[in-house]
């Protein structure tokens, strides 16, 4: 009787241990699985944010996103990846960057009114919060033409105060020459904002610069 209870107490301490091996191993498989999602989860983050990356800085791309939409305004490009959206502007003449974000950004090719002494003020009394405002943006800027650069195919706006403390040169990379300009013309000049120098209060001919991509005379 004595070792019938015996055997029969080994009996229950062998269930009791192969329960605990199943509940490891299921333990481990579980673990294992999570690593795996893990993993897959990093490198298509990483995938995702190189891509945007290389849309916004060096426009290059979209390598992971499908291109669902080509506008009949010139080649306007539409991309989806997941989470994020790239829309690549080529208007005949018109917007020319490129622009990430949302799913929920919409096409928009009407560009911010502004002068280049609205710009002067605003960039001299809070430089940093006003580049940030306008960095990336679409603009349409109203200015006197101070100097053509055929070469370069750029095309200067400036605003002078006689302090030079709110003066701006508004640097334009054109996307063609227009023979048809001439210095001291008022014009208005189309493109996206790309760079913002503060002038060297050292140097006395140095003036406050804003850099302009892909940009269209009017």
């Amino acid at each position: 009787m004595f070792s019938w209870k015996k055997d029969k107490l080994k009996n229950v301490e062998t269930e009791n241990i192969n329960e605990i091996d199943l509940e490891t191993k299921e333990e481990k498989k579980i673990f294992k699985i999570l690593n795996i999602l893990l993993i897959v989860i990093l490198v298509v983050a990483t995938l995702i944010s190189v891509d945007i990356i290389l849309v916004s800085k060096y426009q290059k791309g979209p390598f992971f996103a499908i291109r669902t939409n080509v506008y009949k305004d010139g080649g306007t490009k539409v991309y989806y990846g997941l989470g994020y959206k790239v829309i690549k502007y080529h208007q005949v003449v018109g917007r020319r960057d490129w622009q990430v974000g949302f799913w929920t950004m919409k096409y928009n090719i009407k560009p911010t009114s502004v002068s280049t002494l609205d710009l002067a003020l605003e960039l001299r009394n809070n430089p940093k919060k006003s580049f940030e405002k306008y960095q990336k943006k679409f603009l349409k800027v109203e200015g006197k033409i101070y100097k053509i650069n055929t070469k370069k195919k750029e095309l200067t706006l400036r605003y002078l105060d006689e302090d030079k403390k709110y003066s701006l040169d508004v640097v334009c990379s054109m996307e063609k020459n227009n023979k048809k300009l001439k210095k001291k013309d008022n014009i208005e000049v189309i493109g996206t904002v790309d760079a913002y120098t503060v002038r060297d209060s050292k140097e006395k001919d140095s003036i406050n610069t804003l850099k302009m991509t892909h940009c269209f005379a009017k």
